[in-house]
């Protein structure tokens, strides 16, 4: 299963003249995370507690992944010709590293594993403190928790993304783009991400239809979107129809995406920045 996040950025990078080129976007986003992480093994280990710096892996771009989440229509087509909206080309090809990106396990899951269910009770209530008090020196954000870290990057993501429903061109064309879908919903950003968000849905309830035992619980204010268990011979008829639903968007929306994704690129890259996160974007999101 996974956690659906909002998250897109675009890289930063600028020069001076007989200086040199500052780090972009993504390496000063990249920069606060690892003081982040190192003030978190300081203030663990002051409380005889361990800690292992975990910061997310820089991201590694496909090819043509960066024209993608810029709107470029010929590599969303290149990429929407295989995967669709990248739904349900997870259980198709599963060793493909675009459908499928590796992360690496967090190295602290031995150690957490290794307790008790009251010392990783108190492992982790240390932790959560020693992660707020991070932010607050490394970013000068007061958060409560990671929990609360997310939402407040989740909220800020929205505040900033819902300028773009009040642009006058990009709200022209959302009209044109749902009048081509025939669907009723015309807001720009509830747009970029419907049809992923529509067979996300779907795959999730193929999903619970085979989940054994309880279901799992979202999070307040996330949403839960389970991966089915099925065989890519099994899930290949979804993803056909998925490939042809994400053409016919990407054909409806061949004015918006270029116009909408660059802005959207450039708020997200913004925040997440501010929140000390690489961000990378995607052409639509849950």
């Amino acid at each position: 299963m996974f956690i659906a996040k909002a998250v897109a950025a675009a890289l930063l990078v600028g020069s001076f003249s007989g200086l040199a080129s500052p780090p972009s976007g993504a390496d000063a986003a990249y920069e606060k995370q690892t003081k982040m992480e190192e003030k978190r093994v300081a203030c663990m280990k002051e409380q005889g507690l361990a800690y292992v710096a975990a910061p997310e892996p820089k991201h590694t771009w496909q090819a043509g992944e960066r024209e993608r989440v810029a709107g470029d229509l010929k590599a969303l087509q290149a990429y929407r010709a295989k995967y669709g909206f990248g739904v349900w080309s997870r259980n198709v090809f599963p060793k493909d590293e675009v459908a499928n990106p590796t992360y690496p396990d967090n190295p602290n899951n031995a150690t957490m594993m290794s307790l008790s269910a009251d010392a990783l009770k108190k492992w982790r209530a240390a932790d959560d403190a020693c992660f707020s008090k991070a932010v607050k020196e490394v970013l000068g954000k007061t958060v409560t928790s990671q929990d609360d870290y997310w939402s407040q990057l989740h909220a800020a993501l929205r505040k900033e993304l819902g300028a773009l429903d009040k642009d006058e061109r990009l709200v022209h064309l959302g009209d044109q783009f749902a009048k081509c879908l025939g669907v009723g919903e015309t807001k720009p950003t509830a747009l970029a991400g419907l049809g992923r968000r529509t067979f996300a849905q779907q795959a999730s309830k193929v999903a619970e239809k085979t989940w054994k035992g309880e279901l799992p619980k979202a999070p307040e204010g996330k949403t839960l979107v389970l991966k089915p268990n099925l065989k890519p011979e099994e899930a290949k008829p979804y993803l056909d129809k998925e490939i042809k639903a994400a053409l016919k968007d990407l054909e409806c929306g061949k004015a918006f995406y270029p116009a909408y994704s660059p802005k959207a690129q450039a708020i997200n890259s913004r925040v997440n920045l501010e929140f000390g996160r690489e961000g990378v974007g995607r052409e639509d999101v849950i």
